[in-house]
């Protein structure tokens, strides 16, 4: 009995002591610990050069607890356990859980994969950057017919997008250079690994051993398209919901002459306004139509009927459209449909989060980011120019936030101005929609290879981009279309022949730990300047004071009257080294005093809207993955858009 006691103790004392072991701190910091990417698949090490622990797989993050000449002792989490050594030459350095995320754009061309940073310079360099990138990616796609691999390209990025919800991947950033072209736009060129989940292998094969996002052999299921129609039905709507009616009519019957019943489904949603402004408005937002139900004509018609303009007047001209758009979001079932597109049919501007009509408390900003990360889908927005508008000046104010809310990556913006507002001409806007869908649905089905080609006008090119790049995320899901098998590369943040577009997104690793940091941090800058407006000298001691009572970490707050916001709420650690300039968490309290009550009041404004995104990025599942292989809740992190830091 006295040696199990013994083993026992020693059992639990062997514990207690690894628990106590934290990892290393990055040079610099207080508290952000070091961590260690996995070059190539190879074994753990109970010690130097000592006994097998398992394996270690290709882009697995490790935390370094120590390290010693050739050699780096690694845990897979911050509690001091399951710790063994790898050779430092099988490991990268990642100081900063920055990534990148392809964006596959209709009019975009596969992504560059460069061997290093001169061949990138060269590119950025020279005297036509877009002529010298075909050559190079027509060097490229012959290596990989051959499966000779190419000198200056280790790999292409696919010509589909990547499923995020099924095939997750980033790219971690490992180090970054500012470059410049000649046209004098700058260009971040990135060093990244690839890191994905889902069907890969220990090793993983060579980048050039098969094309990558070809089209496949086998058939693929067929394109299905969603289309929500949201409809402003405040008085005087009338004649825009039976224009509505008349246009889908035309739609359905090509759909019908297509053979595409089965395919397209057009859902119908209704907005007015706060029913706390105008009770006698009966409702914010209702479902009229399914997609179940809008697969039919008949069954759409039969919904649209009971559609009737409101009989009381909302209060004033503005409305709370992006209530309407967050309930076709949210609350309609889109699942099974490749194709996500809401289409947001209005007279007048929104209602702001600053509004206290606001049912959703996001900015135009903010939603469009709902629409695109979890939906997955784009918003479109035909704006009728009335007189009436023009009389209460709206147009103005309301054509920048809509275009704001329309613009998606690559794209042009998804927004159609209807002029005096002219049911006639709405129409027609929204039957052309519609029948852009239609035109590369039946594109789709009749063949795989191309989209169809699109009429010269604003609302069909724009909308058939959209399409044609919703079509590239779908082909991706249908091939399984993953990131290129290579462990480093370098790549540009802008296209070379159109250094406008961007064909990556730089994004956040954030755990939820790290993001519930943020919130609280903001929360308290957000509380303590609108207790503070008449009285801004008080406001940064009150956030320091703050900060230190709700810290876990009380001593690491700072006392200094001239930090700035960031590290009185002690999160500049996390903000600092980013590819990224904060608006906000950079003032200091002389800052502050400078400013305006409306300069303090926009700030706070923002740092709201901020907290309503983190507020539904924490409660939406499926945003959080592991992408790293680290165990337990802190493996699960959330790819956040560099935009939606304060």
């Amino acid at each position: 009995m006295f040696h199990r006691f013994l083993a026992a103790f020693l059992l639990m004392a062997t514990a207690a002591a690894a628990a106590d072991r934290v990892p290393l701190v990055m040079d610099g910091k207080t508290s952000l610990p070091q961590r260690v990417l996995v070059r190539q698949a190879t074994e753990r090490l109970d010690a130097p050069d000592g006994h097998p622990l398992g394996s270690a797989l290709p882009l697995q993050q490790f935390f370094v607890y120590g390290r010693s000449e050739g050699w780096v002792e690694v845990g897979p989490s911050q509690d001091g356990r399951d710790l063994g050594w790898l050779p430092v030459t099988a490991v990268a350095d990642w100081n900063q859980n920055i990534v990148a995320t392809l964006e596959v754009t209709a009019g975009l061309d596969r992504t560059l994969f460069l061997s290093d940073l001169d061949t990138a310079y060269d590119l950025v360099e020279a005297e036509d950057p877009g002529t010298e990138a075909a050559a190079l990616r027509a060097e490229a796609e012959a290596a990989e017919r051959s499966g000779t691999p190419s000198n200056r390209v280790v790999a292409l990025g696919p010509r589909e997008a990547i499923d995020q919800r099924q095939r997750l991947h980033v790219l971690p950033i490992l180090d970054a250079e500012e470059a410049l072209f000649e046209n004098g736009t700058f260009v971040n060129l990135l060093k990244v690994a690839v890191a994905r989940t889902g069907g890969r292998d220990a090793a993983g094969p060579a980048a050039t051993e098969k094309p990558i996002g070809g089209v496949p052999d086998a058939p693929r299921a067929g394109m299905r398209a969603g289309v929500v129609f949201v409809v402003d039905t405040t008085h005087s709507m009338g004649p825009y919901i039976d224009a509505t009616r008349e246009a889908l009519s035309g739609v359905y019957r090509e759909v019908a002459a297509a053979n595409l019943t089965d395919r397209v489904s057009f859902g119908l949603v209704g907005y007015r306004d706060s029913l706390r402004g105008q009770p006698l408005l009966e409702y914010a937002a209702r479902t009229f139509v399914t997609l179940d139900e809008g697969r039919s004509e008949a069954g759409f018609l039969a919904g649209i009927r009971t559609m009737t303009e409101a009989t009381a007047s909302s209060r004033g001209f503005r409305e709370d459209s992006y209530t309407g758009l967050e309930h076709a979001v949210s609350s309609l079932d889109w699942s099974g449909y490749d194709v996500r597109l809401v289409v947001l049919v209005t007279d007048a501007g929104p209602r702001e989060p600053t509004d206290e009509l606001s049912g959703t408390g996001l900015s135009g900003e903010a939603l469009n980011r709902l629409v695109r990360e979890q939906l997955g889908g784009y918003v479109a927005v035909i704006h009728l120019l009335t007189p009436k508008g023009a009389e209460v000046g709206d147009h103005e104010r309301a054509t920048r936030l809509y275009r704001e809310l329309t613009t998606f990556p690559n794209l042009p913006p998804l927004y159609f101005a209807v002029p005096k507002g002219e049911a006639a001409a709405y129409e027609a806007a929204a039957r052309q929609v519609g029948q852009v869908v239609v035109d590369q649905l039946s594109a789709s089905a009749r063949d795989a290879g191309g989209p169809a080609p699109v009429p010269d006008t604003p609302i069909a090119s724009a909308v058939g981009q959209a399409m044609q790049t919703l079509r590239l995320a779908y082909l991706g899901r249908q091939d399984g279309t993953e990131a290129p098998d290579v462990f480093e590369g370098v790549i540009a943040d802008r296209d070379f022949a159109q250094p406008a577009l961007r064909p990556v997104s730089i994004r956040l690793l954030l755990s939820k730990a790290q993001l519930s940091d943020l919130a609280e941090a903001l929360q308290i800058v957000v509380d303590k300047a609108e207790a503070n407006v008449l009285d801004p000298d008080r406001f940064f001691e009150q956030v320091l004071g703050a900060a230190a009572d709700m810290s876990r970490r009380p001593e690491s707050v700072s006392r200094r009257q001239d930090e700035t916001l960031a590290g009185a709420v002690a999160v500049s650690e996390l903000l600092e080294g980013l590819p990224y300039r904060s608006r906000i968490m950079t003032i200091t309290q002389e800052d502050w005093v400078r400013m305006s009550i409306s300069e303090q009041q926009a700030l706070v404004n923002d740092l709201h809207d901020k907290l309503e995104r983190y507020r539904r990025y924490n409660a939406s599942p499926d945003l959080w993955v592991n992408h790293l292989g680290q165990p337990g809740a802190d493996g699960l992190l959330y790819p956040m858009l560099l935009d939606d830091l304060p």
